[in-house]
């Protein structure tokens, strides 16, 4: 892939992507070299991986740090064949099978680590879901919370207003009746006199 295509499938700039590499070129694992270079599929996990640590504001430090972690360092060997041919010369059949075993299981280490952190990445991703959802249940439960508490409030003023017109009329009532004892009081004087 090329930078570009790379920078389209992140969805970010391409000049982002480039700076990204630039900085952190030792993890960018490529093929070719110039105009002719191509960048490997894993290029672009390198670089989802950068773009989320600036997101996380991270320092360069922080994320060269995670990616030592996660993922190999790239190493340029200038004239392979030759250093290639002239080791070859120089090291015994079985040292060479030696070599190869050892490549082998080195390679067959990366993948299982590949896997383990393609797991790991599954696991976080049901996580962050279910933190999603544990999230929205706590608030529809502080709405739920929210209504009830707006309900009860509206039936206790309700309730004081109506205990407070009952009161009142009690007292009116009471008023009244005071009134109309003294009216016969009043008249009972007058018949008693």
């Amino acid at each position: 892939m090329t930078i570009a295509e790379i920078a389209k499938v992140l969805d970010i700039p391409e000049s982002t992507a480039r700076y990204y590499r630039d900085s952190f070129i030792d993890y960018i694992p490529s093929v070719g070299e110039g105009r002719k270079k191509r960048y490997r599929p894993e290029a672009s996990e390198v670089l989802r991986f950068i773009a989320e640590g600036f997101k996380r504001k991270l320092t360069a430090k922080e994320i060269e740090y995670g990616l030592s972690q996660m993922f190999p360092r790239n190493f340029d060997i200038e004239d392979t064949t030759a250093i290639t041919s002239a080791a070859t010369q120089q090291q015994s059949e079985n040292e060479v099978k030696q070599y190869a075993l050892q490549l082998q299981s080195a390679l067959e280490q990366m993948t299982k680590t590949m896997q383990v952190i393609a797991n790991q990445k599954e696991e976080i991703v049901e996580l962050r879901n279910h933190v999603a959802d544990l999230e929205k249940k706590q608030q529809d439960q502080q709405d739920y919370i929210n209504k009830k508490l707006e309900d009860r409030d509206l039936k206790l003023i309700q309730s004081l207003k109506e205990s407070q017109e009952a009161k009142k009329l009690f007292l009116e009532v009471k008023e009244q009746i005071a009134a109309a004892k003294e009216k016969k009081s009043w008249w009972q004087k007058l018949w008693r006199g």
